[in-house]
């Protein structure tokens, strides 16, 4: 099974710099997962994402890591939607939840 999680690092200027830790063919994956779609409950994702994979082990707790990580990076962004976590691709997907 593939867990990591996203290492912080400081850098010369005491800036904080958020490491990738997903593997790139999980992360595009994710990406793939969403399709057209603008937001996506959680649930629906992790499973268009498993139907795209069809023989990677990633636990429902490690998908959220790794989409957790991808939110720390500004690649995703996440939000409430009918009181269920939903996901947006791109760091201007806030202006969704708006």
């Amino acid at each position: 099974m593939i867990c990591l999680n996203a290492r912080i690092t400081h850098t010369e200027y005491d800036q904080n710099e958020i490491v990738n830790t997903v593997p790139p063919e999980i992360e595009d994956t994710i990406l793939l997962s969403f399709g057209h779609a603008i937001v996506e409950f959680e649930d629906t994702l992790y499973q268009k994402f498993q139907h795209l994979t069809r023989g990677i082990v990633l636990t429902k707790r490690e998908f959220i890591e790794h989409l957790e990580n991808m939110e720390e990076r500004n690649v995703v962004v996440s939000g409430t939607f009918l009181g269920k976590r939903c996901w947006a691709m791109g760091s201007d997907g806030s202006a969704v939840w708006d």
